[in-house]
């Protein structure tokens, strides 16, 4: 998961359908909201699958984060993008399956600042097909609170009343709170003992985005795979040529420029180059590599 500046997406959906295009979807959003506010939850369903125009935002969204998913960070290949409702517009479930909201958050369902761009394994209840376990990944209508008695008013585009147990992309303090290993294998960046509300949080998100998927982890891997390839060929270097300067300079270049292209936004996985730079550093030998933070920016 890597930051998405979602104040962007005005400008984007400009740019790619003409000036002054957003705002015209907006006031088709905002009459449709006005359209579904009396209707009942039943009524809401069959309205919304014949007047889905979240999907036109569907280009936009994903060149706002290099045509990847917002939550795993992978490329649309074989499945197609859905717009998520971050907030479930239906109905939302806690982490056990029981109902907290049994109407949704229809308010937002016409909302922009709600929808995020997942691939169907993402958003889909699934299983992982490439091991045997009857465990089920997704998000679904899955939407955890904190407190489930704290739910946010109606009309409330905010939501301030209640307390996310979701990571969120769009919320730059949260893409923090997961991290990645040489395995590929995602963790809590937390642990229990040092943060106990920030771990349950990477835990939940984990399970729900199925960021454990057999073909993520291995995505993951081969990033994590590359940056140590690239990054042993240059400390090598720098051994060898421990007395000329010039070639030490050209090395480390080429090594934070590679990374950097590794880093890149439209690249698949990107942040694991984050978490192995983070991870070399703690060692001593690599400590050259701090310089590396700068170019991959």
């Amino acid at each position: 998961m890597r930051y998405i500046k979602i104040s962007d997406l005005k400008a984007v959906f400009d740019a790619l359908h003409g000036i002054g295009e957003f705002s015209k979807w907006e006031a088709e959003a905002t009459n449709h909201l006005t359209a579904i506010a009396a209707k009942t939850p039943e009524q809401r369903a069959v309205y919304w699958a014949t007047n889905n125009i979240w999907t036109k935002l569907y280009d936009a969204m994903s060149e706002l984060s290099g045509h990847k998913c917002w939550y795993t960070e992978s490329k649309e290949n074989s499945s197609e993008w859905q717009v998520d409702h971050f907030r479930p517009k239906a109905k939302s479930l806690d982490a056990d399956g029981n109902i907290i909201l049994g109407t949704g958050y229809w308010w937002l369902s016409y909302y922009w600042k709600n929808f995020r761009l997942s691939g169907t394994l993402t958003n889909l209840l699934r299983k992982d097909r490439f091991v045997d376990s009857e465990n089920v990944f997704g998000k679904g209508n899955y939407f955890p609170l904190k407190d489930s008695d704290n739910v946010s008013a109606e009309n409330d585009l905010r939501c301030r009343g209640e307390i996310s147990m979701l990571l969120d992309p769009i919320v730059s303090r949260d893409v923090e709170l997961i991290s990645f290993d040489q395995n590929g294998s995602v963790f809590p960046t937390y642990n229990i003992d040092d943060n106990e509300h920030n771990h349950l949080r990477a835990q939940l998100s984990i399970r729900c985005y199925g960021l454990e998927h057999t073909p993520l982890t291995r995505g993951r891997k081969r990033v994590w795979d590359e940056c140590e390839s690239i990054v042993e060929l240059t400390n090598s270097d720098l051994k060898v040529h421990i007395h000329n300067d010039e070639l030490i300079d050209q090395s480390l270049e080429e090594c934070y420029q590679r990374l950097a292209d590794l880093a890149a936004r439209n690249q698949p996985h990107s942040i694991v180059v984050f978490n192995f730079i983070k991870e070399k550093l703690n060692n001593q030998e690599y400590t050259w590599l701090s310089g590396a933070y700068k170019a991959i920016a």
